[in-house]
């Protein structure tokens, strides 16, 4: 028992360090990740909170939690890398403990123990864990707002609910309000297994959940942003905003291909159990009704996002607390036959042959190929499959921020750029010939005017002068 405490502890002490090892190194290069950063500078830069501005002009793209949260982690901690994906980290790690938490509720520890070792590795989730973006302040909320509800549901107990309620307005507040119907159909689905299908029965379930109190509360939180865009900037505002929800979801051309998007989604982005979660996955529909809560909730974000016509992966990273409950309940359900074996042996061969390249081509040091191989000495060992995929992804992980990312943010030198802009007067744009750097507004602390022909820097700087507001420093 000492040993396997002691095992857990050593499995969750590495998890933590490859979230926060050198998520302060590399720059701010990403253009999301840009958008963020600059929009918080820019709010300390005028004081206003309310109002999102990305190189001085609106951004109504995103509802502002996110912002938010990382301008609450500059405020502590100042301006810089680490502060602003601070949050990020630790709602990451957040939604890891609640995807436990549920697990836990749903089935046992033992399967919450697995269910948060193989959350906390999916490659999708963690590379998204590393840079500021709401992908995953949106997982930690929506997977808030499902725990709470299932904790209530299951407890009878009306407190959790509403604070569900109040967790599901946070998650709309997060990114949008198509998030109100995703969860809306997860909990009804998952009420209509439970109660199979009797109406009778689901009414007198509705009216324990009192959606006449909760509704309201969770749309007067997440849309208290929205109307007051509305009220300041009216069609402006609105012209956006639909851009990123209706006409992402109902404009673009679909195809029949559409249909296996999201499947191949999570092949790659749900790494290194996927395989494992098709096998759980297919044997759980002989006995839905002992997995219903995580198969409605896979399932409606399925076809949710299968029908919605813009396909972008992020979209599937919320599922991903319910993929690993799944491949969870079968890790610690052990399965005997070859198949179930397959699925975790060949991801764990491949994860470990890329190691061994990715060592060679960087030329790392000779003791990466011994790390390399802890996965085989592992399962020598122990004779263990079930973290056989976890350890193998995690030396991935571990190679990457403590060498790759060294060695690779040498080749990006956009803070040093906009360093040595700095000493320029601030009221003085910064012009870019025929192409936009995202992060350089953030960098060089003033406004970039992009994509400029050697025609245009010309006649704005000749401008400028017979204005006589100065000369104008151009990249």
């Amino acid at each position: 028992m000492d040993r396997n405490i002691y095992f857990r502890s050593f499995i969750i002490f590495w998890i933590i360090f490859i979230y926060f090892w050198n998520v302060w190194l590399n720059a701010i290069w990403i253009p999301n990740e840009s958008f963020y950063a600059e929009a918080v500078r820019e709010m300390f830069e005028s004081g206003n909170f309310l109002d999102i501005y990305y190189n001085y002009e609106p951004r109504f793209n995103k509802p502002p939690l996110t912002y938010w949260s990382i301008a609450l982690s500059v405020f502590i901690f100042g301006l810089n890398e680490f502060a602003i994906r601070l949050p990020i980290v630790l709602m990451a790690l957040g939604t890891n403990f609640l995807t436990y938490l549920i697990a836990k509720r749903l089935y046992n520890s033992e399967v919450g123990f697995y269910a948060f070792v193989i959350m906390a590795v999916s490659f999708q989730f963690i590379i998204n864990s590393r840079y500021a973006s709401p992908e995953v302040p949106l997982a930690f909320f929506f997977t808030l707002t499902l725990y709470l509800f299932l904790k209530g549901y299951l407890d009878k107990d009306f407190k959790y609910i509403f604070f569900s309620y109040i967790a599901l307005g946070l998650t709309i507040l997060t990114k949008g309000y198509p998030y109100f119907f995703v969860i809306s159909g997860i909990v009804g689905l998952y009420i209509f297994i439970e109660k199979n299908f009797s109406i009778k029965e689901i009414i007198k379930e509705l009216k324990f959940l009192k959606i006449y109190i909760g509704i309201p509360v969770a749309l007067i939180i997440g849309f208290s942003w929205i109307v007051y865009m509305h009220l300041k900037f009216g069609d402006y505002f609105w012209q956006v905003y639909n851009e990123e929800t209706i006409k992402r979801a109902f404009a673009e051309e679909s195809k029949f291909t559409d249909i296996f998007f999201y499947l191949t989604v999570i092949l790659w982005g749900f790494l290194p159990y996927s395989l494992t979660f098709y096998y759980g996955f297919i044997n759980s529909l002989k006995d839905i009704k002992r997995f219903s809560f995580i198969f409605s909730w896979v399932v409606v974000m399925f076809i949710i996002f299968t029908i919605a016509k813009g396909k972008i992966p992020t979209y599937f990273i919320q599922a991903h607390p319910a993929l690993s409950i799944f491949v969870s309940y079968y890790l610690t359900n052990s399965k005997n036959d070859y198949l179930f074996k397959a699925t975790l042996i060949i991801p764990a061969i491949l994860i470990t042959g890329l190691n061994i390249a990715i060592i060679y081509l960087f030329k790392l040091d000779y003791i990466y190929y011994l790390i390399s191989l802890f996965p085989i000495i592992y399962f020598i060992r122990y004779k263990d499959l079930k973290l056989l995929p976890f350890f193998s992804i995690l030396i991935t992980f571990f190679i990457f921020v403590v060498s790759i990312l060294p060695k690779v943010e040498k080749y990006r030198p956009y803070k040093e750029i906009g360093q040595k802009v700095l000493f320029v007067d601030k009221k003085i744009p910064l012009i870019i010939q025929n192409r936009f750097f995202h992060n350089l507004p953030f960098y060089a602390q003033r406004k970039v005017l992009r994509d400029f022909s050697k025609e245009q820097i010309i006649d704005y700087t000749l401008s400028e002068k017979l204005n006589s507001k100065g000369s104008i420093y151009t990249s």
